[in-house]
């Protein structure tokens, strides 16, 4: 095994494993990377935060004793990874930008007020609100479905609390708002964007894959403490 703290060569590393456009390069910031591991078919990394987290990549990665929570990439859902216990499940997504025929204008939403009621009353678990600093706009169409385009500190765009209305899903409109959303990615500059779904959650999944997203790993997360996840 190989281990580094050079967050290039962890990049590097990651890429030649995964791909041009992979997770790690999601996830790992220069300022909040610590450590990434490698052998002949495996890679993982580690980040520092509110607790030290890391994701792991191939049959057999190295597990680093200072996680308090990591995501496996398609593992087997064992109920224990180390020394960590399983949480819960997502899959990531993502795609290159382009400006998509018939899908150049977005509106961008400004009501705080509007997004947030819709966020508590159609999807509570949402992972961002308005007002978080991360967000570059909020994007919407017809005032039934909303998301946001954030900035992580990786340096990465990702798409993020997207959401429909209940009484009008169904209709296409979370495709729709997705394939505009890109479209204004593409047209600030931005290349790559990426985006988390629930675990198997098909609705969702067939609207982004028709906006041309490519499934990039299915995660299964483990904590320290499986009470944690409720603050994380």
């Amino acid at each position: 095994m190989e281990a580094t703290s050079d967050y290039k060569v962890a990049l590097k590393w990651a890429s030649e494993l995964l791909g041009e456009l992979n997770v790690p390069s999601v996830f790992i910031g220069e300022e909040n990377f610590l450590e990434a591991f490698k052998t002949e078919s495996s890679f993982s990394f580690t980040t520092k935060g509110d607790m030290p987290y890391g994701q792991a990549f191939g049959p057999n990665p190295h597990i680093d004793p200072r996680w308090e929570k990591c995501a496996v990439a398609y593992g087997n859902g064992q109920p224990t990874f180390g020394h960590l216990q399983i949480a819960n499940q997502f899959d990531f997504y993502g795609r290159k930008t382009e400006v998509i025929q018939g899908f150049e204008e977005l509106s961008i939403c400004t009501d705080d007020a509007l997004i947030e009621k819709v966020l508590k009353e159609n999807a509570p678990n949402s992972s961002v609100y308005p007002g978080n600093s991360e967000i570059i706009f909020w994007g919407e169409v017809n005032q039934a479905a909303f998301g946001a385009l954030v900035k992580w500190k990786s340096g990465f765009h990702v798409l993020v609390s997207i959401v429909t209305v209940e009484a009008e899903r169904g209709k296409g409109l979370a495709t729709e708002l997705t394939k505009r959303m890109v479209s204004k990615a593409a047209q600030l500059g931005i290349t790559e964007v990426a985006l988390g779904v629930a675990h198997k959650n098909i609705g969702a999944i067939k609207a982004y894959e028709k906006a041309g997203f490519k499934e990039m790993a299915q995660f299964t997360n483990y904590y320290l403490e499986p009470s944690l996840q409720s603050k994380h």
